[in-house]
């Protein structure tokens, strides 16, 4: 035995000593009577079944978190993840000229044009991807730069948090 399972070993007899001793205080047990089952509580909830839908109270963000909103976003809607970005940004920016091109596999960009200029670029990446060079690109050329992953499990992409980060990146 090293001396780390010896160490613990301990600490096991002592925890659960403490807790026999709680028990019979709290009850008002004495050391004749057998005293109640104690159950780990991180042993217990190993065994139990995963639920497929985590409880609303799971904490969320403006637009991630474990339970799908309500929202539109990107996985209810029905089509792709480019054919939901797209959508959104035509009809709620129809100020500005969309170009779409797939440079790569897995990558789509969309860029916003205000005239000639170029008023924002967004990169639609898989989450796997470390791909930094248009992001670079963009800052030398101090043209506003967004990404969203469309493959990360819990980041929705909603609806209003696209139109939010979108109309803060073009300044409007």
């Amino acid at each position: 035995m090293g001396i780390l399972s010896k160490l613990f070993k301990k600490e096991t007899e002592r925890v659960a000593a403490d807790i026999l001793r709680d028990i019979i205080n709290k009850n008002g047990n004495t050391a004749s009577q057998q005293p109640q089952a104690y159950t780990n509580p991180s042993v217990a909830q190993v065994n139990q079944p995963v639920p497929s839908k985590p409880a609303k109270a799971s904490p969320s963000g403006f637009s991630w978190g474990d339970t799908m909103p309500d929202e539109e976003n990107q996985f209810n809607f029905n089509g792709s993840y480019v054919e939901y970005f797209d959508g959104i940004f035509r009809t709620e920016f129809p100020q500005y000229r969309l170009e779409c091109e797939a440079p790569r596999k897995k990558a789509t960009v969309f860029t916003f044009y205000s005239g000639m200029q170029k008023a924002l670029v967004v990169e639609l990446l898989a989450s796997s991807s470390a791909s930094k060079k248009l992001r670079m690109n963009c800052a030398e050329q101090k043209i506003p730069y967004l990404r969203f992953y469309y493959d990360h499990h819990g980041w929705w992409n909603t609806r209003s948090y696209v139109i939010t980060r979108t109309r803060n990146a073009l300044k409007l």
